[in-house]
């Protein structure tokens, strides 16, 4: 059985191939999906599976140039002159579960990164949903927070010289938060991180969570791993960014590291499982209660710099969805008069 949050990007995503060619509304989008995952939560035996808002949809970006499978050249865009760090974290050996300290190694590693030329992100993302056609966009990300979107790369201009601003301040909270937990403390900023799609102040019952949210299980776990990936996507352009959210997510008690290798490159791949996003069965004696094999979600990031490649969700085992990205690094008045 299909999990409340797979079954939701299902279906937005088989809209989107239905109504092609389309001007999606995207932030309508974005937040309809965020009040999804925010509607599917504690269900007795657990928390409901989250979602990342903008991966059917709107987009998130992964940035900065560490992916050898484009050059600057190929990508056509100006990519940053940052190196990526050679130092290892100590995580395990490829196909193997590391530790939450290989995560907390590696932050550090890349919180003392030089932030990259440019101001501004392209991302080329390609999404696809098992049984469908895989779908292309183009996504910019701007470091003030803003956010464009193209259906394809030509359109990007038109977007940003139309100021067409999908990001709605809730990217620019999101990679504050992120920020913010490189040097401050660690609680104060799983507050930040995981009420940061909302404006309001942090209510009462959330920061209560925060005792146990080493259990696993709570709203506030999944908050923080949700936002945190938005955060980690959409503001990848700043290794401070990058290194605040693997400091948040070492917190989280569900999250599995693993090695690998993508087109060559070194890679950690972060799981969110039953801890963070719930069960996706039920209980046939008792339909309210959720069980069964856990929804997951994962990230897949360059081991050394912690830019994210792909990724992907669906119950254990299985790939319902998957975005990969292309990303360069590039100056946003470059884009807006078609140098790309």
């Amino acid at each position: 059985m299909n999990s409340p949050t797979e079954q939701h990007l299902g279906a937005a995503f088989r809209d989107l191939v239905a109504e092609q060619p389309f001007i999606p509304d995207a932030a309508a989008i974005a937040h309809r999906a965020r009040q999804d995952r925010r509607r599917h939560r504690i269900v007795r035996a657990g928390i409901g599976a989250g979602v990342v808002a903008a991966a059917v949809a709107v987009g998130v970006a992964s940035t900065v140039p560490s992916a050898p499978a484009r050059t600057a050249e190929a990508a056509g865009a100006h990519a940053s002159k940052a190196q990526p760090s050679k130092a290892q974290p100590s995580v395990s050996p490829a196909g193997s579960t590391g530790t939450k300290p290989s995560l907390m190694t590696l932050a550090a590693d890349v919180a003392a990164e030089p932030r990259p030329a440019g101001d501004a992100t392209l991302i080329e993302r390609e999404t696809a949903l098992a049984g469908h056609a895989t779908i292309k966009v183009w996504d910019l990300y701007t470091d003030d927070g803003r956010c464009f979107f193209s259906q394809t790369k030509a359109g990007l201009p038109a977007q940003v010289q139309a100021d067409n601003n999908q990001g709605d301040g809730m990217f620019g909270r999101e990679i504050a938060a992120a920020i913010y937990a490189v040097t401050g403390n660690l609680d104060t900023a799983a507050l930040k991180m995981a009420w940061a799609a909302d404006t309001t102040p942090v209510p009462g019952w959330l920061s209560a969570q925060l005792k146990n949210i080493s259990a696993g299980g709570l709203q506030i776990d999944n908050y923080v791993w949700e936002s945190s990936e938005d955060a980690l996507i959409a503001g990848s352009g700043n290794p401070q960014v990058r290194a605040g959210v693997l400091r948040l997510v070492s917190v989280l008690p569900g999250i599995s590291v693993v090695r690998g290798t993508v087109d060559g490159q070194p890679t950690l791949t972060l799981t969110a499982g039953a801890a963070e996003l719930g069960l996706s069965g039920v209980d046939k004696a008792d339909p309210k209660v959720a069980t069964g094999v856990p929804y997951q979600e994962a990230i897949t990031i360059n081991a050394d710099t912690g830019v994210p490649l792909k990724f992907v969700g669906g119950p254990a085992g299985q790939a319902g969805i998957t975005v990969t990205y292309v990303v360069t690094r590039v100056n946003l008045a470059d884009i807006a008069v078609g140098k790309f």
